[in-house]
């Protein structure tokens, strides 16, 4: 609200300015340059004002000011409503009006939005102070009841137009605030979704349309050279029929583990392609590279020793790996990367299991 209450004082200013530079000019034609109290009124408030808004046009509206620019705009309103009692009590001696100072208090409620309590300081305590002084100031006490009347009487409605345009602009200002915390709260839970729809919710891992969408924002680059990694956990069926189940889904995760942990130290990427299958993506310079890294993991999940006493291969959980031939990261094709990666690891599968094999070595028949 107080960076509302900013941009409208700067409207009022500027407004303010122009109306008081005018009536200086204007003063100074008919009276010249004689310290007339009018050019004087006018000339303390063309200077209060120009200072004011220069320093609300350059002060920013950060967090760190809103309290001083708040008091600051309280301020000048206070004093821009006693000087125009102070000229009104001056003019009861010559035009016996109160346009000034009613003038002043219609701008006030009309572009500073408070609190009541402010409110009452900012309005009543200048009532108060320029009923006092129009006492003495006007001779003619039936003039002096009459401009208390009405004084009296623009005051209450400029207390319920005060109260209306406050409590509307702290309704739009909650209804801002509450609107901001549901777009920060969709924007949060878009997040979240999002998360979720490119991660396998078993191992945490990528899923297969995280593989992709990790594929169409890497694969740009023309100097990269990519290969794919394909894994399979070796009689996997045989594992769940004989433990069950839920310790299979538990061994999975302990080997999605062992492969992240493989995947950060290699700077490869790694996603739960389907079922018991993993794939990585490597970018690199030298194919024989992949072909190690892909030996590292088959070694690190050997050792870690995850009995499998139903495999027909070996005592300890192993895993299959198929190396696709390296390409062109800005030329592949991921089909061709992928099925080049399957026939490998079929291969490696046939040889006997817990291997590793690369595509080239299927290509010439080794």
């Amino acid at each position: 609200m107080t960076i509302d209450n900013v941009n409208r004082a700067k409207i009022s200013l500027i407004i303010v300015i122009i109306f008081e530079l005018s009536l200086v000019v204007r003063n100074i034609l008919e009276y010249g340059l004689s310290m007339h109290y009018y050019v004087i009124f006018y000339s303390v408030l063309l200077v209060v004002s120009i200072g004011s808004l220069l320093l609300l046009w350059y002060l920013p509206n950060k967090e760190q000011h809103i309290r001083f620019l708040d008091r600051f705009i309280f301020l000048y309103y206070l004093f821009f409503i006693l000087w125009g009692g102070a000229l009104t009590a001056l003019d009861q001696g010559s035009y016996g009006q109160v346009t000034a100072y009613l003038s002043n208090v219609l701008v006030a409620v009309l572009m500073y939005h408070c609190s009541m309590r402010k409110f009452v300081v900012l309005q009543f305590v200048p009532l108060v102070i320029v009923a006092f002084a129009m006492h003495y100031a006007q001779p003619n006490e039936a003039i002096f009841i009459g401009h208390l009347i009405n004084m009296t009487i623009f005051m209450v409605f400029a207390t319920i137009g005060s109260r209306f345009l406050y409590n509307n602009a702290a309704q739009n200002h909650l209804q801002r605030e509450l609107l901001c915390e549901t777009n920060e709260e969709l924007e949060a839970l878009n997040t979240e979704l999002e998360y979720l729809s490119v991660r396998d919710e078993l191992t945490t891992l990528p899923n297969r349309r995280g593989l992709y969408r990790y594929l169409e924002q890497h694969l740009h680059d023309e100097q990269q050279v990519v290969s794919a990694v394909i894994l399979d956990i070796d009689a996997f069926k045989h594992y769940n029929d004989f433990y069950g189940h839920l310790e299979g889904d538990y061994i999975l995760q302990r080997v999605a583990k062992i492969l992240q942990q493989q995947a950060e130290q290699h700077r490869a990427f790694v996603a739960r392609f389907g079922g018991e299958e993993f794939m990585f993506i490597c970018f690199h310079d030298d194919a024989e590279n992949v072909e190690d890294f892909a030996e590292d993991v088959r070694q690190a999940v050997f050792q870690a020793h995850m009995p499998h006493a139903s495999s027909p291969f070996a005592a300890f959980l192993t895993v299959s790996l198929g190396v696709s031939n390296s390409h062109s990261a800005s030329t592949v094709n991921m089909t061709q990367l992928f099925k080049e990666a399957d026939e490998a690891l079929y291969e490696a599968k046939h040889r006997g299991r817990n291997g590793v094999c690369r595509f080239d070595d299927v290509a010439i028949g080794v």
